[in-house]
C-alpha cells in the first residue's frame, strides 16, 4: 500500500508583466519569466496569482 504525501508546496507571486508570449512574475523576490500559457486567461498585470500544478492562477 502507497501512502500520500501530505507536503504541498505553495507558489505565489504576483504578475509584473503580460506580453503576447510571456509574462513576468515576482516570485519570492526573484523575477520570472514564464510563458503566457502558463498564466490563466483573464489574468492582469497586478494580480497576485499561486501555481494551482499546472497555470498560474489568481488568488480568490
Amino acid at each position: 500500500m502507497q501512502e500520500k504525501s501530505g507536503c504541498k508546496i505553495r507558489r505565489s507571486g504576483l504578475v509584473r508583466e503580460l506580453d503576447g508570449s510571456s509574462a513576468v512574475l515576482e516570485i519570492e523576490g526573484r523575477t520570472v519569466r514564464v510563458p503566457a500559457g502558463k498564466i490563466a486567461a483573464g489574468t492582469a498585470a497586478g494580480t497576485p496569482v499561486q501555481w494551482n500544478g499546472t497555470l498560474w492562477i489568481p488568488f480568490k
